[in-house]
């Protein structure tokens, strides 16, 4: 399957142009890593946006008296990194494949230039994103709810 028909087949592009579909599929790579490999570590560079097509990662934070913290674990359909789009685009956790996982890597300084060249575009994928960041500060909430708990 070619990368542009991946990415049309995934939920967070399936209503997008089929410029913008070229646009993005030339800074596009299919990408598999195998179980319990970090795809990124908090703090390292944001460089790309990740649209995960089979598998499952975690989110994590590690942390001095706890250890590693899953905050949550998303899959197939599902998108990783938000990050790119917010300086300094620093990732602020750890994302680390639990099975064999299957990912498109979009380049990150095309999609924020794609974003700014079209604000239609631009504020479809801001759209998304801000649904998704919602999701994880749930996330991140029942997870403090289940310490305080312990």
């Amino acid at each position: 399957m070619s990368i542009e028909e991946s990415i049309r087949m995934h939920s967070f592009f399936s209503d997008i142009s089929t410029a913008h579909m070229s646009s993005l599929a030339s800074h596009a790579q299919h990408l598999t890593v195998e179980a319990d490999n970090f795809i990124f570590r908090e703090g390292e560079y944001a460089d790309a946006f990740y649209l995960i097509t089979y598998g499952k990662v975690s989110l994590e934070l590690s942390t001095a008296h706890r250890g590693r913290i899953i905050i949550q674990t998303i899959g197939e359909d599902d998108v990783l990194g938000i990050s790119w789009l917010f300086p300094p685009y620093r990732w602020r956790f750890d994302a680390r494949t639990l099975t064999l996982t299957r990912l498109i890597r979009i380049d990150a300084a095309q999609m924020r230039r794609m974003c700014d060249e079209d604000n239609a575009f631009g504020y479809k994928v801001i759209s998304k994103l801000a649904s998704i960041v919602m999701r994880r500060l749930q996330a991140v909430r029942l997870q403090l709810l289940e310490m305080e708990e312990m």
